[in-house]
C-alpha cells in the first residue's frame, strides 16, 4: 500500500515540475523579476526532491523476507 502511495506522490511531483517548466502561459525567464525567478527555482527543486523521495520510498518499501 505504501508503495502505491509513494508512486502516486512521485508521479504528481513529476507532473508539477513538468507543468512549471513547460507551461505555455508563463513569462519568459528574462522577463521575470529576481523574486519570481527565485520562487520558480525553489518550486522546481522542491518538486524534484519530492519526486526522488517518492521513488526511493517506492523502491525501498518492499516486503522484508
Amino acid at each position: 500500500m505504501i508503495r502505491i502511495i509513494a508512486i502516486a506522490v512521485a508521479a504528481l511531483a513529476l507532473l508539477l515540475v513538468a507543468f512549471l517548466l513547460f507551461n505555455k502561459k508563463q513569462k519568459p525567464w528574462n522577463e521575470m523579476t529576481a523574486d519570481e525567478q527565485k520562487r520558480k527555482k525553489v518550486l522546481v527543486a522542491g518538486g524534484l526532491a519530492v519526486f526522488i523521495a517518492g521513488l526511493l520510498t517506492a523502491l525501498l518499501s518492499g516486503k522484508k523476507k
